[in-house]
Parts: structure tokens; sequence; C-alpha cells
């Protein structure tokens, strides 16, 4: 679970409703605008039947709308609800044409007057025609499911490859490590190999001197001519038992080299090597999300040693140094070095929290991060730069 992107998935679920809403929004305002220019430009048509009589102006609106939204290829794909709705200057409806309508009772008889018609249109045309379009993009509509999926899928994408990356790194780890266990067991199974040896070594010896006293005693008691050469016996005895002591405290050293190997595994395997791996894994993730910004190795300690709220606050106000400088508010310039008065901005973040960053020409360098108990040392190493 250490390699497991929660940090990822966070960011996933938080950017793919935000992302979806802003979308949605944006699609209705460009698509609304498009197709209300689109009826403007078209919904007249030719004119010249206009005028001369032999249409009437409600029933060519209504025909040329219905042509240009059953040719739409979006309307029919995702089943757009679009509202149109054309009006005279003094407000009565054109276009949709309802049944009961003053309009519609007069075009419904028998008599038809080219004429008259085209008198009746000329006045519609000369009173100013309004065109309104009015698009329902709710949710669960064909376009916004499609958008949501698209943006849900990309966040998918964009954990998997997380989650592969962080499961290699992890298999990697528990590899090494079996390999080291492996190479230890081996370690400690030949020291207890030799611990037998000695042992079964030492029974020996004993038994030597043991029967070689009981062969000086028998000899002894027998004769005592040979004194001299059971002396001998005995002196090279002696050189026996002291190569079996020297022997034995060889092995004893190599006894104790195994115990320090093993106490250096148990070193390793202790929490700073995981802070280590954790403090390298922050620096390349930094590294790749945030291209505009370079953190200090300064930055990078003062940042793991913030509490995960402080955290989530620092990586925010990197966030906007990274994507808009200029949003981020800067309570006051602090000189930094000895010779070279160089300038730093301090940034406040969650109250206490302390960020300091200098400008360069193609960069944004964070020098320190802390916080308001730490800000003495922190000010102290600006200082000293």
């Amino acid at each position: 679970m250490r390699h497991f992107p929660f940090k990822v998935v966070v960011l996933c679920l938080v950017i793919t409703p935000i992302l979806y809403a802003v979308t949605l929004t944006a699609c209705h305002d460009y698509l609304e605008k498009t197709y209300l220019l689109k009826i403007e430009n078209g919904f007249i048509g030719n004119s010249s039947d206009l005028l001369n009589g032999s249409v009437n102006i409600e029933d060519q609106i209504a025909k040329n709308i219905q042509s240009i939204l059953s040719r739409d290829t979006l309307i029919r794909i995702a089943r757009l609800d679009l509202e149109v709705q054309v009006t005279e200057g003094n407000g009565k409806i054109i276009y949709p044409i309802y049944a009961g309508t003053d309009g519609f009772q007069q075009d419904s008889g028998g008599y038809f007057d080219a004429q008259v018609v085209a008198d009746k249109n000329f006045a519609i045309l000369n009173s100013g025609l309004k065109v309104s379009a009015v698009l329902h993009l709710d949710h669960g509509s064909f376009l916004a499911n499609f958008i949501f999926s698209l943006y849900s899928g990309t966040s998918l994408l964009i954990f998997f490859v997380f989650y592969k990356r962080g499961s290699l790194r992890a298999k990697q780890e528990r590899d090494a490590n079996n390999a080291l266990i492996h190479d230890l067991k081996k370690d400690e199974m030949r020291r207890e190999q030799l611990v037998k040896d000695l042992n079964r070594e030492r029974v020996e010896l004993f038994k030597n001197v043991k029967q070689l006293n009981e062969k000086y005693q028998s000899e002894q008691e027998k004769a005592k001519i040979n004194e001299d050469e059971m002396f001998n016996e005995i002196i090279n005895l002696e050189e026996q038992l002291n190569k079996y002591i020297e022997l034995k405290k060889l092995r004893d050293v190599e006894i104790d080299e195994l115990k320090s190997n093993l106490e250096k595994f148990e070193r390793r395997k202790s929490p700073g090597r995981s802070k280590r791996s954790e403090f390298d894994f922050i620096s390349k993730r930094f590294g790749t999300l945030y291209k505009n910004v370079e953190m200090s190795q300064k930055a990078l300690v003062g940042f793991t040693s913030l509490a995960e709220e402080l955290q989530i606050k620092a990586e925010e106000t990197i966030y906007h140094l990274d994507r808009d400088p200029g949003s981020v508010i800067v309570k006051r310039k602090v000189f930094s070095g000895k010779k070279h008065k160089a300038t730093c901005f301090e940034v406040l973040f969650a109250y206490e929290g302390r960020l300091y960053f200098m400008n360069h020409p193609n960069k944004i360098e964070v020098v320190v991060i802390g916080t308001k108990h730490t800000q003495s040392r922190d000010m102290e190493y600006l200082h000293n730069l």
C-alpha cells in the first residue's frame, strides 16, 4: 500500500466532475450561439417567393428551420433538444405555429390571394423578425453522458498508469528484499554448520585428550622409563589444545561478523529507508507535475516534515506558481544571500505555512518550505545563501 497512488486517485476524483461541469457549460453556450447564428442566416431562405406571394412566410420559415435541424448531424446523433422561436416586431409568434392562432385560422380557408399574401409577408418582414434559440443540455443527455464518460475514462487511464508504476516499484523492492533475505539465510546456515563442526571437533579433541591421559596414567603406572616421551606427548596435546582455542577464536570472530551483517540488514529495513524512498518519490513527482517550478532540497525536506493538511495547502501554492504565478499573493520581499542580495518572496498558506521562492528567467525556484515555528531558522538559512 506504500506505493498506492492515493494522491492521483484524489486528484482524478476531484478534477473529473469539475472538468465535466465546465465542459458541459461551455458546450451549451457554444452550441446555442452556433445554432442561433445558423438559423438566423437561413430561416428566411428565398425572399422572392415571399414577395411575390407564392408562399406564406410562416410556412417557409417553418420549412427552412425544420430543414436546417433535420440536416444537422449533431442534432440527429446526440438528440439535442433545441427550442427555436421566431417572433414579429410586435411580439407575435411566427414559428412554431400553434393550432388556434389567428394566422392559422386565416391560412386554413380555401381562398388564396397572392397579392394579399405578398403584402402580409412584406409587412412581417418590414416589422423585423427576432429569432431565439434555447438549447436544453441537461445531465443525463447523450452529449452530457459522452463528456462524462470521456473524462472518467481518461481519469481511469491515468490511475491505471500510476498504479502499474507503483506495483512495478513494489515488486522490485520485494524481489530485492527476498534476495537479501535468501543470502542472509544462506550465511546463517553456513554459520550453523560451522558451529556444528566446531562442536564436533571439540568433542573429538576432548575425547583424544581423555584417551591420551588414560594412556599416560596407564604407562606411568607400568613404568616411568618413558617419562620424557610422555612429557613430549603432553606438550603436543597442549599445542593442539592451543590451536583449537585459536581456531575457536577465529570461529567466534566469524560469528560476530555474521551477527553484524544481520544487524545491518535490520537497519536497512528501518523507517529511515522508507523515508528516503518517500523523499525520492516526492522529488520525482514534483519534477513531473510542475515543469515550471524547481524544488530545492531544503524545500523538499521542509515539505516532507509538514503535516498532511499543510502538505496539501503547500502543493496547492506550488500548483498556482506553476500555472499562474501572478495569482499567488506575496506577503513581503526577503533579501537572501551574504554577498549578492537576491530577492525572495514570502507566501503564506494555511495560516501557519511559509513558502519562499525566487524568480528566475525561465523557472521559479522554491527555496524553503516551513511554518511560522521554523521561520527564524528559515530566514537565517536564506540570509546565509
